[in-house]
């Protein structure tokens, strides 16, 4: 009799130690990698300054102002992964740039088109990269005081390089700097810029 109160208890003992394992707190499920890193949209807002001016205006009270001091655009592509865990991608980005001068009796106007093919790692909030950009027919257009002024500049090749900090996996903001010479009817002169950019990334 004793002996079969023993096998029923450690019977008992068995069956909820068994229950015990198999509940949701206690049961086991393998883990789970991330998911692989996927393309991405990209976009960028930018304010650019290029050391050399455009063009230089001289107002009548004796002020100036430079085409190109201050650039403002937008861009946006496409950032692919190269490795399954994103720390490499290439990225590929269009846009426009653009610098204004206005006067009362006229304004001037230069447009440049960049289209940017990067390489890109990332590395903890860090993201670098470094690639050509083929600046798509650059013009400069006036009326008024700048009425004579029309250029149309080559399409060109250069080169940037960027350097963001991702504020969230959404976010970021960076630094660029491009490095670019500009050509029209003979002449070519150094256009190179650096500026800031806010990102955002989908």
């Amino acid at each position: 009799m004793t002996s079969l109160r023993r096998l029923m208890s450690c019977a008992a003992a068995g069956t909820a130690a068994a229950l015990l394992l198999s509940s949701p707190a206690f049961a086991f499920e393998p883990s789970r990698g991330e998911a692989p890193a996927r393309t991405r949209f990209v976009g960028n807002l930018e304010v650019d300054h290029q050391f050399n001016a455009i063009a230089t205006v001289t107002f009548s009270d004796g002020s100036s102002s430079s085409l190109g001091d201050a650039l403002l655009g937008v861009n946006a592509g496409v950032a692919h992964p190269l490795t399954s865990d994103g720390q490499f991608e290439v990225q590929a980005v269009m846009g426009f740039l653009i610098s204004r001068i206005n006067a009362s009796n006229g304004s001037a106007i230069f447009w440049d088109f960049p289209l940017e093919v990067t390489a890109h790692a990332n590395v903890g909030p860090l993201r670098l990269g470094a690639g050509p950009a083929l600046h798509i027919s650059p013009m400069m257009r006036g009326d008024g005081f700048a009425s004579g002024t029309n250029l149309n500049f080559g399409t060109t090749v250069g080169a940037v390089f960027r350097a963001e900090y991702r504020l969230s996996e959404h976010w970021g903001v960076g630094f660029t700097y491009n490095w670019l010479r500009l050509s029209a009817n003979g002449q070519s002169g150094d256009a190179s810029r650096i500026g800031g950019s806010f990102g955002w990334y989908l």
